[in-house]
């Protein structure tokens, strides 16, 4: 039974509803999956649905922008519980992103009548199309050609994700846990390619003290060595490892040269360990 614990919807920045994720997982053979929206819990109760009529079996999933250091990670949590305080904490994620997106609209303002905040406020978009709601206005009112192109205008506008005030990883962990979820960590390979295997270990150990329970060993974008160090690391330590496509329709196909398809790492439950989130 193949498994893929790392997709998205139209709820957060994906193009497909969660019934069109189920019926494509069926297709690709997938038999156990996650919605980890970008801090949007909407998908769960439609997923759950559908996944029933199709024999798949689902895991509440989500993923959190969460501060490390200088860095903000991807945090993915899974199997939890309604909880006040983590929903306040994934809410404050959210909250965040948009300010991104809020103060690069006042700072371009200043020096580009086509766009104000006023303006963006005001404006909607089709949630079908995936991706940032500042992407799409950036595009609509002839700033950039090509969506992708308006995540350049975040980091030269002083907007991008360092600066601003996302949860602690350590205080995520603990609430996920108080929840009776796993916190995983995405795709360890977008922020610590550079590192060698000795000081990825160090990193992973002190993430660990914060409260990670897991890792997303198997992503499509990691070397051999990065997943060979993360599942040796979780072995070592009876922690989650999982996989995800981080499938995002036809939004992430503009910008992404590899195979992110549900489905596409071809990694079944017994090459994995996920078994606490099936019991």
């Amino acid at each position: 039974m193949k498994v893929d614990m790392h997709m998205h919807t139209y709820f957060s920045d994906g193009t497909m509803s969660p019934e069109e994720i189920v019926q494509k997982a069926k297709t690709r053979e997938v038999g156990i999956l996650a919605i980890t929206d970008h801090n949007k819990l909407e998908s769960w109760e439609e997923l759950q649905k559908a996944a029933a009529k199709e024999g798949i079996i689902p895991i509440r999933g989500v993923e959190i922008n969460a501060a490390y250091k200088d860095k903000v990670l991807h945090l993915l949590a899974y199997g939890f519980e309604d909880h006040t305080k983590l929903f306040e904490l994934i809410d404050l994620a959210d909250r965040e992103m948009q300010r991104m997106s809020d103060d690069l609209i006042v700072n371009l303002s200043k020096i580009d009548e086509r766009v104000s905040l006023e303006d963006f406020n005001a404006y909607e978009y089709d949630r079908r199309k995936g991706g940032w709601k500042g992407l799409h206005y950036l595009l609509e009112r002839g700033l950039t050609t090509k969506l992708f192109e308006g995540f350049r205008f975040y980091r030269e506008y002083g907007c991008d994700f360092p600066e601003y005030h996302f949860p602690a990883i350590e205080e995520l962990c603990k609430n996920i846990k108080e929840a009776g979820g796993y916190s995983v960590l995405a795709h360890p390979m977008s922020y610590f390619k550079e590192l060698n295997e000795g000081e990825l270990i160090a990193v992973l150990e002190d993430l660990r003290s914060k409260g990670l329970t897991g890792i997303e060993c198997y992503y499509p974008t990691h070397s051999e060595r990065m997943t060979q160090t993360c599942v040796d690391f979780c072995k070592k330590y009876n922690m989650l490892i999982t996989t995800g496509s981080d499938e995002h329709g036809e939004f992430g196909k503009e910008a992404k040269t590899l195979d992110q398809t549900i489905g596409c790492m071809n990694i079944h439950r017994d090459m994995i360990n996920i078994e606490p989130l099936l019991k």
